[in-house]
């Protein structure tokens, strides 16, 4: 049948339909062939790179989708932002580990999760705090033992002089009319 739609040329002669090729036959199936020791054993090796290939990438994908999804706590974030801001550019003997900043800042750390991944960060920022708590505490205690023993010194001092010039150890001011006329002198 010819097709009505394509153009046809005086004089031109349509071509013969195409042969179909044959596919040649399949060949016969091959005896089974023994194998040495050596090539039994080399059949094996091609599917064990493969196999620890596949659970590398099993490992990895499962490691990945355990963390690779999580955020950090924003019990953590919160208390940490809050620190920064308070602590930077302030030298450590001018923090007060006293402040409200700081028992609001454990309060915070305590509510993180344990299976979340800033349990770690927020256990060291609070064993951080705690210890840098002590240290203030050690300061302002060695602070009060050295303004008490100075207070003390003055208390012992103005006792002694007491006691000295009740005994007339301490020589008595004198006023005489010569100190008098130079100290008038001065004022004018």
């Amino acid at each position: 049948m010819e097709n009505p739609t394509v153009p046809t040329m005086p004089g031109a002669v349509p071509a013969p339909a195409r042969a179909r090729l044959a596919r040649p036959a399949r060949p016969a199936k091959r005896p089974d062939i023994k194998l040495t020791a050596a090539r039994q054993e080399s059949r094996f090796v091609g599917p064990l790179p493969l196999a620890i290939g596949v659970i590398g990438l099993l490992a990895t994908l499962g490691f990945a989708f355990r963390f690779g999804g999580k955020v950090e706590d924003p019990s953590y974030l919160r208390a940490r932002s809050n620190l920064n801001v308070y602590e930077l550019g302030r030298p450590e003997a001018e923090k007060n580990y006293d402040s409200s900043l700081y028992a609001d800042a454990l309060t915070d750390l305590a509510k993180v999760e344990p299976d979340s991944i800033s349990a770690g960060p927020a256990a060291a920022l609070v064993a951080d705090i705690k210890f840098k708590t002590d240290e203030f505490h050690r300061r302002v205690r060695a602070r009060e033992a050295t303004d008490e023993a100075a207070r003390q010194a003055r208390v012992t001092r103005q006792d002694e002089f007491m006691d000295a010039h009740e005994r007339a150890l301490v020589m008595p001011i004198k006023s005489s009319p010569e100190c008098e006329k130079e100290e008038h002198a001065h004022a004018h």
